[in-house]
């Protein structure tokens, strides 16, 4: 593999994971337990409740640093400050 091609390779890879990686700028920044599922931070964002108010949708990075999007215990999910 030439020196171009592996340099553009590289830089693909680093894109897809820098856009995989970013949580969303829409919802409430909250906290996740370490219960509620194997994240590498409890720092997540709230993007949704379900109608009886028991499980919520959240967006968060796992260990992988791959955002996650997953409906999780409402109990789990705590405010977080800025």
């Amino acid at each position: 593999m030439d020196n171009r091609r592996l340099w553009r390779v590289l830089v693909a890879a680093i894109c897809l994971l820098t856009v995989s990686s970013c949580l969303p700028t829409k919802g409430t920044l909250v906290f996740v337990d370490g219960d509620a599922g194997r994240f590498w931070s409890g720092k997540g964002v709230l993007t949704e409740v379900s109608p009886d108010e028991t499980k919520c949708r959240v967006v968060v990075r796992d260990s992988t640093l791959i955002t996650r999007d997953r409906w999780v215990n409402c109990n789990d999910v705590h405010p977080r400050r800025k």
